[in-house]
C-alpha cells in the first residue's frame, strides 16, 4: 500500500513499500480464487474452460506469503489428481518476491521454521538497500528475465551483501524479541494428546463464528464443488473456497457430521495445520503471517493457544 505523502520524493514511497509487512490480501487469490468454474455441461456439449496462459508478474511478495504457496503445492499438484487451473496459474506468474527488515508485533514466521526473507518459492528476490536494490535470481525463469535485462543491472558488491545480510539479521533478532514462545518439536504430539475438551472449548468460546480468519488465512486450502443448473440446459460445476469452522463442513451423506459442537471445528484448524501436516510433510501449514488475529474480533492468537497446550 503506496499512500500519498507530499514529503516523500516517489522512490521514496516505493521503497518504504517494498520494505514493509505483508499486505492485507495473500498470493491465494491469484491462484485460487473464492470461486471458479472448473467443469460444466450444456445438454450434450462439454462447457469449455477458459485457462488464461499470459504471462504476469507478482511484485513483493513476502516469504509468509511464499509459504502457502509451497503447502498448496502439496494439495493441488503431488498427489493422485493434479488440480491443472492451479498448474496453469502457477506456470505463467513469475514472481519477485521482497525481503522483510521490520517485522510487526503480529509477525510469528520464525515459529514456523521461516525466516523474515525469502529462500524458496519465488523465482527472484529483491532486497532494499540504502545505496539501490540487490536482486537474487533463484529459478532459471527469474535468470532469464535478469539477463534479458541486463543493461538495467551490475554485479553485486561484497559490501551489497553485507548490507543486506545485516538487515535480514536485525529483522530476525526483531523476530525473536517479540516472540518468546518456541515452538516444540514434539508440537504435533502435544496437539494429538490434548482431547481436553474445557481446553479448546475455553479458546474456542471467544470466537464470534464469523469465519474470517479462515478466509484470509494464505494456506487454507479446502474447497467445496457444487453444480448450478442452466436453464434444465445443463449445469455449471464451480470450485469455491470452504472452511473448517462451517457447521456443515464434515457433514457427509445422511446428515451424520462427526463434528458437530463447535469446539470440534476449533481444534480440527490446529490438527490440520500444526500437526497432520507437519506429519505428512514435515512442515507446518501455517506462515506466521497473524492475518487471523488482525481480522478475528475476539482476538483469538495462535501464539498463545500454541503456548499454552
Amino acid at each position: 500500500k503506496i499512500t500519498t505523502i507530499n514529503e516523500l520524493p516517489e522512490e521514496q514511497l516505493f521503497n518504504k513499500a517494498l520494505q514493509q509487512i505483508r499486505v492485507t490480501e495473500s498470493l491465494k487469490g491469484f491462484f485460487f480464487s473464492p470461486k471458479v468454474l472448473v467443469a460444466g455441461l450444456n445438454k450434450t456439449v462439454q462447457i469449455d474452460i477458459n485457462i488464461d496462459k499470459s504471462p504476469r508478474i507478482i511484485f513483493g511478495a513476502k516469504n509468509c506469503d511464499l509459504h502457502p504457496l509451497q503447502v498448496h503445492q502439496k494439495m493441488y499438484l503431488e498427489n493422485e489428481y493434479c488440480d491443472n487451473l492451479y498448474k496453469s496459474e502457477l506456470e505463467r506468474t513469475l514472481i519477485i518476491a521482497a525481503d522483510c527488515p521490520y517485522p510487526q508485533e503480529t509477525c510469528f514466521c520464525n515459529l514456523v521454521g521461516l525466516n523474515p526473507y525469502p529462500e524458496k518459492g519465488a523465482d527472484i528476490i529483491i532486497s532494499v538497500l540504502e545505496t539501490g536494490y540487490l536482486f537474487e535470481t533463484i529459478t532459471v525463469k527469474g535468470n532469464e528475465l535478469i539477463h534479458s535485462t541486463n543493461h538495467f543491472f551490475q554485479e553485486a558488491s561484497l559490501e551489497d551483501i553485507k548490507q543486506r545480510d545485516l538487515l535480514r539479521e536485525q529483522a530476525i533478532k526483531k523476530l525473536h524479541s517479540t516472540n518468546d514462545l518456541v515452538l516444540k518439536k514434539e508440537i504435533p504430539l502435544l496437539i494429538e494428546q490434548k482431547h481436553d475438551e474445557k481446553f479448546w472449548q475455553h479458546h474456542a468460546d471467544k470466537c464470534v463464528e464469523c469465519f474470517g480468519c479462515l478466509m484470509v488465512c494464505p494456506t487454507c486450502f479446502c474447497f467445496l464443488l457444487y453444480d448450478t443448473p442452466i436453464n434444465d440446459e445443463g449445469f455449471k460445476r464451480y470450485k469455491i473456497w470452504d472452511a473448517c469452522y462451517f457447521s456443515a463442513y464434515a457433514r457427509v451423506g445422511g446428515g451424520m457430521n462427526t463434528r458437530p459442537e463447535f469446539w470440534k471445528r476449533f481444534r480440527n484448524r490446529f490438527h490440520c495445520k500444526f500437526m497432520n501436516f507437519k506429519n505428512d510433510y514435515n512442515f507446518f501449514a501455517c506462515s506466521g503471517c497473524n492475518r487471523c488475529y488482525l481480522v478475528c474480533m475476539g482476538k483469538i492468537d495462535i501464539r498463545n493457544i500454541l503456548k499454552s497446550l
